[in-house]
């Protein structure tokens, strides 16, 4: 029978998979602990838990691959990204509301729950003359509810404070004002076992945001697509 299919796929598996530890069980009774680096349809290389560093065995060798699936703990963790929100995709919601382009900086407080702070800045200029100008200042609540290997499903909410000046007005007035922005969000989080500190998230929610005269309120159309990338240290 032609394996080369199984192989393959425990391949692709790895590539996502953050492997904490497997045990690799050999015809000959013998078993190696470590961490499998590399799979392929001839062969496995596996990095020995005892310090004889990469060992590469052969698939034809092997009976048996034990993965050892121990949950993530990130807490105490510091991770450091960029955080992007789109406009709305609606035509009023275009005239109304403001996304987010923001550095951000995350802290597991716990194994589950996390407090971030956001910093975001976005100016325009066209022939000398500021066309856009966005200030934000947010900060964030998350908690895990559903962790699965290299997966995270959380939701949140979040507070911020927005200052804008917008001369984009088809009457060519300027619009400037202050104002706050509140967010609930449901989201996941995805980590790669070639990159185990790399965190890539999406999210979507409903949100309001309140600048001077102007007020919003809107679901999906508001805060979708939500895209963030963060290294955690």
């Amino acid at each position: 029978m032609n394996r080369s299919w199984w192989w393959a796929a425990i391949a692709l598996w790895l590539a996502a998979w953050p492997a904490y530890g497997e045990t690799v069980h050999l015809k000959t009774g013998e078993t190696i602990k470590g961490k499998i680096v590399k799979a392929d349809e001839q062969s496995i290389t596996i990095e020995s838990n005892k310090g004889f560093g990469a060992i590469q065995v052969d698939r034809g060798d092997i009976t048996l691959i034990e993965f050892d699936e121990k949950g993530r703990d990130p807490s105490r963790t510091i991770g450091l990204g960029y955080f992007h929100r789109a406009n709305p995709n609606t035509a009023s919601g275009r005239v109304l509301e403001y996304g987010v382009d923001a550095l951000s900086l995350k802290a597991w407080i716990s194994q589950k729950e996390s407090l971030e702070m956001q910093v975001g800045f976005f100016n325009t200029t066209e022939s000398n003359r500021k066309v856009l100008e966005v200030f934000s200042l947010t900060g964030r609540y998350a908690q895990v509810f559903k962790r699965q290997s290299n997966l995270d499903l959380y939701w949140g909410g979040s507070a911020g404070y927005l200052n804008v000046v917008d001369n984009t007005n088809p009457d060519k007035s300027t619009f400037s004002a202050s104002g706050t922005a509140f967010r609930a969000f449901l989201g996941a989080e995805i980590f790669f076992v070639t990159l185990p500190n790399l965190g890539i998230s999406a999210e979507m929610g409903a949100g309001v945001q309140n600048l001077g005269s102007r007020s919003t309120a809107d679901l999906s159309a508001t805060t979708f697509p939500t895209f963030s990338m963060r290294y955690y240290f």
